[in-house]
């Protein structure tokens, strides 16, 4: 409802008002009274009307000076003066206060009706489009990010036609475009897929959250530029630059790897694209840096790769040629995530429903092998980028261009396709195993070399370059332990051979083996035992 206030000296002009007119079918609320200015100020804060409606001729403090210090704290509320006096200089000074209406007494019932239910209108109205103008803000504000990322993608893959509004948007979305060159660098978490198999969606979102955090922080220390995480899990940063920083890029590529290690416990490969002096042409700066970054399949993992290296090393080819980038659409994208997961099932499932669609859809012959020979690059560059070596598999082709011309039929195909993806997941299973025996192995001669001392589980995980969840699952999948139980016993057999030594204060051998707390030795060691360390040094 609006709420109103009357303001006047006398008690029965307040009474009039008051009760000459149904407020209730005006939707309107009478939350307060006030016999003067001074006492109104006083109580507006607590009741916040809407309107005021006011007499000018008041003691203590009048209506003009009341309706001047209201606009001043509250320019919102509506004010209208009653006034027993026809003095133009009145009305001007109303005016010039900002006053909604000057009515001259005695106001009738219908006249004032008429006025309020007006207002009224007005009010909600503006309510109603401030709420929804705070209600655009909060979801801009809860939405920024993202909005920020999508348009910041479209840019870079060529997407937009640079123009006045672009750059106007940009500005909006605060991403500098002040040039007067600009390159493009794309920072690709090593072994993502693998190491994160088990992690929720929300604990993936986290770590690139935190990784495009730490590479635009390092970034923008030398750089103007915003960075963004790509719709392919890669973290895509668009630098403007000039003469004196743009020789800087490989130092702040290598910091930014060294603080991703220091911070996240991950290895990444960054690619670079060559500098553009035109932002229509940063979508070839970008394609050279995705290019740059895939060639990891064959540099290996943890580099900085420029774009304008990897092509002078191509032999037989011109330095200014161009490579398609082999990037998946959703539905490669949902194979490759099943390929990483082992899931069979769900891939034979999806091969079932493309091939369906290729039926009803009547796609030709040479369209079917050519969807089917990415599908088979993109899994093979996949598995490569996340480590599995595939020289030892007979049955991986090492052209499928040439293979699938064997194939005369659809059915043939996907029988074809299958039996790869059967050979890629054994590869990957293969790989994991002997993945995480090397990971527990370097782990374990760690705690042997250092039981003595404080060993924390980010400490253990920080030698093997994984997550400490990920370590810890491998761990008690290699071990049939966790983490804690395995060093614990452990240390409890080195205490063991020390109680030997009668001389040796069971404290200090509580030291020696990596326990600062006696109490807590003891604890653990009975755990383990089944007797004290006094009683198990009194029976041998």
């Amino acid at each position: 409802m609006i709420k109103l206030m009357i303001v006047d000296d006398e008690s029965i002009i307040r009474r009039g008002i008051r009760t000459s007119i149904d407020w209730w079918t005006l939707n309107v609320d009478i939350v307060g009274e006030a016999r003067n200015g001074k006492q109104a100020l006083d109580l507006v804060q607590d009741l916040k009307p809407d309107i005021v409606v006011t007499d000018i001729r008041m003691p203590h403090m009048d209506g003009l000076e009341f309706a001047q210090q209201l606009k001043e704290q509250y320019p919102h509320i509506r004010i209208i003066i009653l006034s027993g006096y026809d003095d133009f200089d009145y009305a001007r000074q109303a005016l010039k206060i900002g006053v909604t209406e000057y009515l001259m007494k005695p106001v009738g019932a219908e006249e004032l009706s008429a006025l309020i239910s007006r207002l009224g209108t007005e009010i909600t109205q503006e309510k109603l489009q401030n709420e929804k103008e705070q209600s655009n803000q909060f979801l801009m504000r809860e939405n920024f990010p993202y909005i920020q990322r999508m348009w910041l993608n479209r840019l870079l893959k060529g997407d937009m036609k640079i123009n006045d509004a672009v750059i106007d948007k940009a500005a909006q979305l605060r991403i500098p475009l002040d040039g007067p060159e600009y390159g493009v660098v794309v920072v690709d978490v090593d072994d993502f897929r693998l190491n994160t198999e088990h992690v929720s969606d929300r604990e993936k979102e986290l770590i690139h959250y935190s990784i495009n955090n730490i590479v635009e922080e390092v970034f923008s220390s030398v750089f103007q530029c915003t960075a963004c995480h790509s719709e392919f899990d890669n973290i895509n940063v668009l630098l403007n630059a000039n003469m004196h920083n743009k020789h800087r890029i490989m130092e702040t590529c290598i910091e930014a790897q060294r603080c991703i290690a220091r911070y996240m416990k991950l290895s990444v490969t960054i690619g670079l694209g060559q500098y553009v002096s035109e932002l229509a042409d940063v979508h070839e700066s970008y394609r050279q840096a995705v290019y740059a970054m895939q060639c990891k399949v064959y540099k290996g993992k943890g580099q900085i790769i420029a774009y304008q290296d990897v092509e002078s090393e191509i032999q037989g080819e011109s330095s200014k040629s161009k490579r398609e980038i082999l990037l998946p659409s959703e539905d490669e994208k949902e194979l490759l995530e099943y390929l990483s997961t082992m899931d069979k099932a769900k891939i034979d499932e999806l091969l079932d429903t493309r091939f369906k669609h290729f039926a009803q859809s009547y796609i030709t012959y040479e369209k079917i092998k050519n969807i089917s020979v990415k599908w088979v690059i993109l899994a093979i560059a996949h598995l490569e980028q996340m480590g599995v070596d595939l020289s030892d598999s007979k049955s991986v082709v090492l052209n499928p261009y040439a293979e699938i011309e064997k194939y005369e039929t659809t059915d043939d195909i996907q029988q074809w396709l299958g039996g790869l993806f059967n050979v890629f997941i054994e590869s990957i299973a293969a790989y994991k195993n002997v993945r995480y025996k090397n990971i527990v192995s370097v782990a374990i001669k760690y705690i042997h070399e250092h039981y003595s001392e404080e060993i924390r589980l980010e400490d253990i995980s920080s030698q093997v370059f994984v997550t400490p969840n990920y370590f810890s699952r491998i761990f008690k999948e290699e071990t049939g332990q966790h983490f804690t139980e395995w060093l614990n016993k452990y240390r409890v057999e080195k205490a063991k051979v020390l109680l030997k030594d009668s001389s040796a204060k069971i404290y200090e051998v509580a030291e020696r083996v990596g326990y600062n707390d006696y109490k807590y030795f003891t604890h653990i060691f009975k755990k383990v035992t089944g007797l004290t360390p006094k009683e198990y040094r009194n029976q041998t």
